[in-house]
């Protein structure tokens, strides 16, 4: 028996891995403003249980901070000026869904896709 609780916890743990390893890299979306589209790249990196990285907007490059892995999901805010923004996010494969609350108790829906990465073009 205890050789079967072992091998769970070390599949479970390696699920995991490979699961936050599978965030790595740039992800483009776009959000809806009152003033139209806007582009943003979030730029992620897992190493260990720790995920840094930022986002690209038309304000500029700001950092991600407060992070968190979890399974499948993952949380990190940023800091906007005045303002700290919440993401909570879920991986679907070469997707991320992305839920951001918002002013007025809406809630923000952003899907991201990730960018090919230079020298691998993906194949359709």
């Amino acid at each position: 028996m205890s050789r079967l609780v072992s091998f769970f916890v070390l599949t479970l743990l390696a699920v995991s891995i490979a699961f936050a390893q599978g965030i790595n890299g740039k992800w483009k979306g776009q959000m809806q403003s009152p003033n139209g589209p806007v582009d943003l790249v979030f730029s992620f990196k897992v190493s260990g249980d720790t995920l840094t990285g930022s986002v690209e907007s038309p304000m500029g490059v700001l950092p991600i901070i407060n992070c968190k892995l979890d399974s499948n999901k993952f949380s990190f805010d940023v800091n906007a000026g005045e303002m700290t923004i919440s993401h909570d996010c879920s991986v679907m494969g070469d997707s991320i869904s992305m839920k951001v609350p918002w002013m007025d108790g809406d809630t923000l829906e952003i899907m991201l896709k990730r960018l090919a990465e230079p020298g691998k073009e993906s194949k359709q």
